[in-house]
């Protein structure tokens, strides 16, 4: 064989090589970003978890604002508002005053509940 096909040759086994490593090389970045952004986010998934598992209580279709925080600690009332909107959560006024959060997908089980 000519140098001009060996050089061919080689040029493809470099390009090839240098693909599969810059593929490993992203996907061990992408697997660190992914972890390092669940770790941080623990707690919010935590909080989450706990305030979907209380609006999707059988029974109460709808929670005041007090008994949905009162299970969680650290966050301000800002930051548990602000995981409520993430959750398709609504709120409500009632006449006395009182703030009450319900779930968009639960709405016809509050008229259901009263």
């Amino acid at each position: 064989m000519s140098q001009g096909v060996w050089a061919l040759i080689g040029v493809t086994i470099g390009a090839i090589l240098t693909g599969v490593f810059s593929f490993v090389m992203q996907e061990r970045q992408f697997r660190h970003s992914r972890d390092m952004f669940k770790l941080q986010n623990k707690s919010k998934e935590a909080v989450k978890d706990i305030l979907e598992e209380m609006l999707n209580h059988r029974t109460y279709a709808e929670r005041s604002f007090q008994a949905l925080k009162k299970p969680i600690g650290g966050f301000s009332d800002e930051e548990i508002r602000q995981i409520l909107h993430e959750l398709e959560a609504k709120k409500t006024i009632r006449e006395d005053g009182s703030e009450w959060w319900y779930l968009i997908s639960r709405q016809q089980d509050r008229f259901r509940n009263r």
